[in-house]
């Protein structure tokens, strides 16, 4: 008898081993092949001495951070495409600047191959360009761009697979922070993080490296931070969002924050849509009076995606 119950037992759990197999991935491509890596170089100019003659220019610094595409109205020959990102992850005001996105490209004869894209982000003014948008509040940490014009310029893959498949990201899988007690989301709720920690990524594709994380405050309440962050690490007073227990590096600003749940962003169909949560904006570190130097906690700062809508609605205006 319990012989046979476990040979049924094991029977079962094979099964279920290879029904996990073949389901392939939990979390839908549209979410990988929509993440992005964002490079760009800054050059530090040479000091001047007193002969006024200067000095060599220090090697150019480069930048690297994360942002994903939203869609919107995809058809054959329009369609609305915006890169969201860290307003700090944009190179600054002052000098005419692009961006380098790291996309697939579709080439004439119909193969694909992996490109640097660039992006105008700051024109010949100094001043950002019209495709460019900032949160309303300087302290959010939330920006958006248009690139339609380089999406269908450069012939984006993931633009391409939108309008065949009618599968993209967009502004409807948005959850308002009001709507996150309703649907069971809060404190302890797991969720992905999909971004570029230290700039890795695999030369063979564009798939991000996914992390995992558990929400940590309370995202109805949004989060104040104390009087000691916001003295020692510029923070600001509120933040429309919530901290995250997961592990943050440089790179991983404007990762893609997406509900973790086999309803929510799976291959499976399911009458629930996928949840974008908000948009990962730095670590809070803390100093170690021991080691006289600042380490990382693993608590992440995440902007709601209440604060992408605001920046999106901000191109109808």
């Amino acid at each position: 008898m319990l012989r046979r119950w476990f040979r049924a037992a094991w029977l079962a759990f094979c099964a279920a081993l290879a029904g996990h197999a073949a389901s392939g991935q939990v979390l839908d491509k549209i979410f990988l092949n929509s993440t992005v890596l964002i490079t760009y170089s800054v050059t530090a100019p040479g000091s001047v001495d007193s002969s006024a003659t200067p000095t060599k220019p220090q090697q150019p610094l480069v930048v690297n951070g994360t942002g994903f595409l939203l869609f919107g109205e995809v058809g054959i020959s329009k369609a609305k495409v915006y890169l969201v990102l860290n307003r700090h992850t944009l190179p600054p005001e002052g000098h005419p600047k692009d961006v380098q996105l790291r996309m697939v490209v579709r080439e004439n004869d119909g193969t694909s191959k992996i490109e640097e894209i660039s992006v105008p982000i700051v024109g010949s003014d100094g001043k950002y360009l019209a495709s460019v948008r900032l949160h309303r509040d300087p302290t959010t940490d939330v920006a958006a761009v248009n690139i339609a014009t380089a999406a269908f310029g450069s012939k984006f893959e993931s633009l391409i697979e939108a309008i065949k498949t009618g599968k993209y990201l967009n502004s409807s899988m948005l959850l308002p922070t009001q709507k996150m007690s309703a649907e069971g989301i809060g404190v302890g709720s797991q969720v992905y993080v999909l971004g570029y920690p230290a700039a890795i990524f695999d030369p063979r594709n564009v798939s991000p490296v996914l992390r995992v994380g558990v929400i940590s405050t309370d995202p109805q309440e949004g989060f104040n931070f104390n009087e000691e962050l916001r003295r020692t690490m510029n923070f600001p007073e509120h933040m429309n969002g919530f901290l995250l227990d997961a592990n943050i590096y440089p790179g991983s600003s404007g990762s893609l924050v997406v509900l973790a749940n086999e309803n929510c962003g799976c291959n499976k169909s399911s009458g629930q849509r996928p949840y974008i949560l908000g948009i990962v904006s730095g670590s809070i570190p803390i100093f170690d009076a021991s080691l006289r130097a600042y380490s990382r906690i693993g608590l992440g700062m995440v902007y709601s995606a209440d604060t992408i809508r605001e920046v999106l609605d901000s191109f109808s205006r």
